[in-house]
């Protein structure tokens, strides 16, 4: 008969560390998924600040400078909102129909990039100009570009994976980038506090 009792007894403490143990798996696997979840997602944002730092700076170290077409004069082969790379040319005086160059227009000083159509040097004119025009335009431009007024010769569009790093360091980009990897590392500590003090707690309760 106290065989029987006995045997009752500890199927009931089986069954109820059973379920105790059913209850804290849960804890244990959400714990990690958000380990590792975190670890992730801190790798990711380091990499894409790094990303974000380092491919501006290569470009810049290669001499290049960047300009941004915001107009649709050259169209199609630069697309509006397209990052070209420019260089300074040995000599502005020695350029050629078909190079793309980026000047600064007369009178207003506007920055344009457009396609040379035809060089001229006279004594009238007092030195070398050039007759420009976007691709995408029926005509020339109205006035002729100065050598002296040239910035640079378009070497090309940048690729997305370079234009993309350079828009990042815009006051916008940097704050997505380097504010979101400040937040995840301000998280992570949170986290670890508060994870600390509930160890704590338990210790003492225990």
């Amino acid at each position: 008969m106290s065989t029987v009792a006995v045997g009752a007894l500890g199927s009931s403490e089986a069954a109820a560390q059973t379920a105790e143990d059913g209850a804290a798996a849960p804890r244990v696997s959400g714990a990690r998924m958000w380990s590792i979840g975190y670890r992730v997602a801190l790798g990711l944002a380091a990499l894409l600040a790094v990303y974000a730092t380092v491919v501006p700076w290569m470009i810049q170290r290669s001499g290049e400078r960047l300009v941004t077409i915001t107009s649709g004069s050259m169209t199609p082969g630069i697309p509006v909102g397209a990052t070209l790379g420019i260089h300074e040319p040995a000599d502005r005086t020695a350029l050629q129909p078909g190079q793309i160059i980026t000047f600064k227009a007369t009178g207003n000083g506007t920055v344009i990039s457009h396609r040379i159509v035809q060089r001229l040097e006279t004594k009238k004119l007092g030195g070398v100009f050039y007759q420009t025009k976007g691709d995408a335009n029926r005509t020339a431009d109205p006035d002729l570009a100065s050598a002296t007024s040239i910035i640079g010769v378009v070497d090309g569009v940048l690729p997305t994976w370079q234009s993309a790093a350079v828009d990042l360091q815009t006051p916008r980009g940097r704050l997505a980038v380097y504010g979101g990897l400040f937040a995840l590392v301000a998280l992570g500590e949170i986290a670890d506090l508060v994870g600390a003090r509930r160890r704590r707690e338990q210790e003492e309760t225990s």
